[in-house]
């Protein structure tokens, strides 16, 4: 092996070497790369949503504002908009149908919003057995689970529904089992 003068060596060297009019190899630095990414994270970790819950908005809904509000919990959300009523993103019934009814029990309604609440009721107590052998509450000293937390109903009406409609629908909620029913709104800056 023959001796060489010490000095700076690009490892690259070969394969940047033009061998042919085609053959070209382009090297990626990965300083460049790790700064990539780093902006990345800080970005991502920036605009993460802390709650954890994300509620689907349709288009056709514009929440009405309120300046005081209060976090939601999760819950079966209700959603009434200008052409249909749906629970979780599934429509139930349709504007017009609600109008049309005499009554004031949405039977529809009703029927899949009890189903809901059973479901949630049946995923909590799963949820409180799985605490109570993990004993992790009583670890960290918090008490966030509440018992009725299954029967809770987040309504998302447009501000632009009618307050008879409205009122069916929440009496059909309560007739369905809710406890306790909330409504989504925006925040609205105080204005001093």
């Amino acid at each position: 092996m023959p001796i060489h003068a010490p000095g700076e060596r690009f490892r690259y060297s070969r394969l940047l070497k033009k061998k042919g009019k085609r053959e070209v190899t382009a090297v990626l630095s990965l300083t460049a790369m790790v700064d990539m990414f780093t902006v990345l994270v800080i970005f991502l970790l920036q605009n993460y949503n802390t709650t954890g819950e994300v509620i689907y908005i349709p288009k056709e809904v514009t929440l009405p504002k309120a300046e005081r509000i209060k976090e939601l919990k999760p819950a079966v959300i209700v959603t009434i908009s200008n052409k249909e009523v749906l629970i979780d993103k599934t429509a139930i019934v349709t504007f017009d149908q609600i109008h049309a009814q005499q009554e004031w029990m949405i039977q529809p309604l009703f029927a899949q919003l009890s189903e809901a609440l059973q479901r949630s009721k049946a995923e909590q107590d799963k949820n409180i057995q799985k605490k109570l052998r993990d004993v992790v509450d009583s670890a960290r000293g918090e008490k966030d689970d509440d018992a009725n937390a299954w029967n809770k109903v987040t309504i998302q009406a447009d501000k632009g529904v009618d307050f008879l409609t409205l009122k069916k629908v929440m009496y059909t909620i309560s007739e369905a089992g809710a406890g306790e029913i909330n409504f989504a709104v925006t925040k609205q800056k105080i204005q001093k």
